[in-house]
């Protein structure tokens, strides 16, 4: 787990060395830079290193291989490199090292990229073909390594962070419209926008080429599979499920480091725990929990980790560090922003920085964690909102009547507000409602449409949904609300705001956070399964809790989904209301020019009036200025 970064243009090399630098944090183990001149212009690869298999100097990057045809900088794991490894030696390779950075090299120098569709694990890469004067990228199929890039008159650049980007003299730094919309509703940015109009992400599952006097061609090699009835999983059974895991996560655990675990007490990073249990001694395991004091006013939904991840830990013989995650919010919220490379307003993100940390403290820079199950079997209450939805629209007028009742609940707290949001998620069409679900705020479409300033409304589209939405939506069309959820958020919200904070807040400790649940073997095997197989109106991720019930309490078992973060609403009434007042003042709104100053001071007061619940619409906004200030002191290099 790595920082690439590099470019092919007209600058010069001390713009990739300044790029690499900036990633620093993704690899404090060592870095290197190669470039060349490749015609009129100059090739830089840089790299910084985080040494998890083969922590030799041989493993080092750039790597060139044995031909010095080809050279690569590359980000990630490759689970199966022996056995690729074992392939290409029968077939008459020769290797310098035991790194799966030279595997995948070699086997890029025999298939080009084609080689993709061979490799278990989670990457993104560029490599430099000296011959052809041609750069190959490449994501993994779910997106759990990110990649950006971008192209100016002069050049192509890339990177794992795009605050690397940034530093290009020659990078405009207009913001996109689309991007600060979807931050407004969703917290993140959907499809290949980010908030400069001039950085794009890679999506996962795609290769990008660029090759001299031709345009950049980008191509799909995986996309995640929709239920097909005629082709169901080979066995739907949860014995089949939990061999599954257990395999992966075995694979996922190789490494010349230790590797530890997240452990919430949840079912989805319980089952992992107890399948790295089989693969190992469970006292050689360390595990890592958030503890969080719960605010007095229960309008956030926060359980009791601490509690429950000492149960799993009793219970399966691991060691538990349980990590105090309470924190100066305010202060953390700056650095939080940038160093996420999005506006991201979500403070889970500050959580898993602090988690990593710990594990660096405790000798751990490899951690399993459980990110994905709610995603693939389904876990949050979309889901089961979706449900209530399909049974509703069963009835003639079932649910305009269903949601007149739950709307009439005062949302004075916590179950108030999710039978309102119910209400309001049941009075929509099937599109909307997949649409606002996938949203964090509570503010309909046309009151977030009216905060945005004049030229920035242009980048909401017609009711409100991404264009990145649409196409999942479109893609699914006549399937039950339910799966297209999983479509939306397995190809959108995981990694577009899960993996990537994850990634990033990790990576600033110098840890690498792995996802088995996130594998592509398992998530193929999954969206085979009926989705009676998942979720029910009593019951969420039916089959993976059975598939644990010879190996977790009870109480992990029937434990409802809560959330993992911060009680941003408290924090916004109480001690966020002076910070709040500063950063969507009416000054400081007109001034940036991404909202309509009036707006926002109308809806703040409608929120400390406790009128309306917008604390996560306020909040993007919070986050979208401190983001535009960071980008404002924030350097570029000189021009070549």
């Amino acid at each position: 787990m790595c920082g690439i970064a590099g470019f092919v243009g007209p600058w010069a090399a001390s713009l990739a060395r300044a790029m690499t630098e900036a990633i620093a944090h993704r690899g404090p183990d060592g870095g290197g830079l190669w470039d060349e001149a490749a015609g009129d212009r100059r090739v830089a690869l840089g790299h910084r290193r985080l040494s998890i298999i083969d922590l030799s100097d041989a493993a080092a990057q750039p790597m060139a291989d044995a031909s010095d045809r080809y050279v690569i900088t590359y980000n990630g794991e490759i689970y199966n490199y022996r056995s690729l490894r074992a392939g290409l030696e029968q077939a008459g390779a020769h290797f310098r090292t035991q790194s799966d950075t030279e595997v995948l090299l070699e086997l890029f120098a025999r298939e080009g990229l084609a080689c993709v569709s061979k490799l278990d694990g989670i990457f993104a890469f560029a490599i430099w073909n000296r011959r052809e004067n041609r750069l190959s990228l490449a994501r993994d199929p779910l997106g759990v390594k990110p990649l950006y890039y971008a192209e100016t008159g002069g050049g192509f650049l890339f990177a794992s962070e795009i605050k690397a980007l940034a530093l290009c003299p020659d990078l405009p730094r207009a913001y996109d419209a689309e991007a600060v919309a979807d931050h407004l509703g969703f917290l993140w940015t959907a499809g290949r926008h980010t908030m400069l109009r001039s950085v794009r992400k890679l999506r996962p599952g795609e290769t990008l080429e660029v090759s001299p006097g031709g345009p950049v061609r980008i191509a799909r090699y995986y996309r995640t599979p929709l239920y097909d009835p005629a082709r169901p999983a080979t066995s739907t059974g949860p014995g089949a499920l939990r061999e599954t895991i257990d395999g992966i996560v075995a694979d996922q655990m190789v490494a010349d480091v230790e590797v530890g675990a997240l452990l919430s007490g949840g079912v989805d990073s319980s089952a992992i725990v107890a399948a790295m249990c089989r693969a190992t001694d469970p006292a050689k395991i360390t595990t890592f929990c958030a503890t969080v004091t719960r605010p007095a006013s229960g309008t956030d939904n926060f359980g009791d980790d601490q509690h429950h991840a000492r149960l799993v830990a009793k219970h399966l013989g691991v060691r538990l560090v349980e990590v105090e995650t309470d924190t100066d919010l305010a202060a953390a919220l700056p650095g939080m922003v940038w160093q996420l490379d999005e506006p991201t307003a979500d403070f889970a993100a500050v959580q898993t920085l602090l988690l990593a940390r710990a594990a660096r403290d405790n000798g751990i820079k490899v951690l399993l964690s459980g990110v994905g199950g709610d995603d693939l079997f389904t876990g949050y209450g979309r889901h089961t909102a979706a449900l209530i939805w399909a049974h509703a629209d069963r009835v003639p007028g079932g649910r305009r009547v269903a949601a007149a009742l739950l709307r009439a609940v005062p949302p004075t707290g916590l179950l108030g507000r999710r039978l309102q949001r119910i209400g309001a998620l049941l009075s929509l069409s099937q599109d909307e409602m997949l649409a606002e679900g996938m949203s964090y705020s509570a503010v309909d479409t046309p009151r977030r449409r009216s905060l945005l300033a004049e030229g920035m409304r242009a980048g909401m589209p017609a009711g409100g949904i991404p264009a990145a939405l649409r196409a999942s939506l479109d893609r699914t069309a006549g399937r039950p609300p339910v799966e297209r959820f999983l479509d939306l958020e397995l190809n959108a919200f995981l990694p577009d705001h899960n993996l990537n904070y994850t990634d990033k807040m990790a990576m600033q400790a110098g840890v690498e956070v792995r996802v088995p649940l996130v594998d592509r073997r398992l998530v193929d095997y999954a969206m085979q399964l009926p989705l009676s197989a998942k979720i029910g109106l009593r019951q969420t991720k039916r089959i993976l809790r059975a598939s644990q019930r010879d190996r977790l309490p009870a109480d992990i078992l029937t434990r409802p989904k809560q959330g993992f973060g911060t009680p941003v609403r408290a924090w916004l009434q109480g001690e966020a209301r002076d910070m709040m007042a500063d950063l969507t003042a009416r000054d400081t709104v007109a001034a940036r020019g991404l909202f309509d100053a009036d707006a926002v001071a109308a809806l703040r007061e409608d929120f400390l009036a406790r009128r309306i619940d917008a604390a996560f619409t306020l909040f993007p906004i919070m986050a979208l200025e401190l983001w535009c200030r960071a980008l404002d002191d924030s350097p570029q290099e000189a021009a070549a």
